[in-house]
């Protein structure tokens, strides 16, 4: 296949994760050769993870010369079976009343068995990186860190020493998402995390997140989810 210009070879038991929007061609497939492919946007990643990932997770989501990887013998066998239970194929479980819950959380699984593996061999995988992507994943890791305190685009290009105006122009180029959709989307997972947790009352999830009002916090939660904090929270309880 040609990824970005350049050719990769995919033998047996090889894995390899392409940002969606990376331009890809298939040249030449062998007969014997099966290929499981599951494609996602990042958007559908963000509202399906059952918990928040690991920030280093995403990286292999978004490089422009993506890496492959090779699997063991059983990471092989358990993936192609997670993928056959999506595409349901081997397993006839739509008729199953909790169907939506069993593809939810086997979407999971593939996501967290797929990090583990790009975590055994992240070095091999980091040195392929380039300076773009390396500040890319810089600020998605200080993003991990402070986005409960810290809202403003500022903050982040001054801890990395950089303009305002690079660093937005770098993660849109490399991401093809801006900086602010980036942040928005990191203060509702930390959102929706903290109001799994019954002990703390909403003021409380305020205050934890640094709006200054109930009605701020409010306007910007419903305006990504539709629905207002205490409603998400009663939807939870269901």
């Amino acid at each position: 296949m040609k990824v970005n210009a350049i050719v990769n070879c995919l033998h047996l038991n090889e894995l390899i994760v392409v940002p969606v929007t990376t331009p890809i061609d298939i040249i030449k497939i062998s007969s014997e050769l099966r290929i499981s492919l599951l494609s996602f946007t990042s958007e559908f990643l963000f509202k399906n993870t059952i918990r928040k990932p690991n920030i280093g997770f995403f990286e292999i989501f978004i490089a422009k010369f993506p890496s492959k990887v090779v699997l063991k013998n059983d990471e092989s066998l358990l993936l192609s079976d997670l993928l056959a239970l999506i595409g349901n194929e081997k397993y006839k479980i739509n008729e199953n009343v909790f169907f939506s819950e069993i593809q939810l959380l086997n979407f999971n699984l593939i996501l967290y068995l797929i990090a583990g593996i790009y975590s055994e061999n992240s070095y091999d995988v980091r040195t392929r990186y380039n300076r773009k992507e390396k500040l890319v994943f810089s600020f998605l890791e200080i993003l991990d860190i402070h986005c409960r305190e810290q809202h403003a685009v500022k903050f982040y290009s001054n801890t990395l020493l950089i303009s305002e105006g690079h660093l937005s122009k770098v993660v849109k180029q490399i991401t093809n998402k801006t900086i602010k959709e980036f942040i928005k989307e990191a203060i509702i997972l930390e959102a929706k995390i903290l109001l799994q947790n019954g002990d703390l009352t909403i003021l409380q999830i305020i205050e934890e997140l640094h709006f200054s009002n109930s009605s701020s916090f409010s306007n910007f939660f419903k305006k990504s989810t539709s629905m207002s904090p205490s409603e998400y929270r009663l939807k939870l309880k269901l």
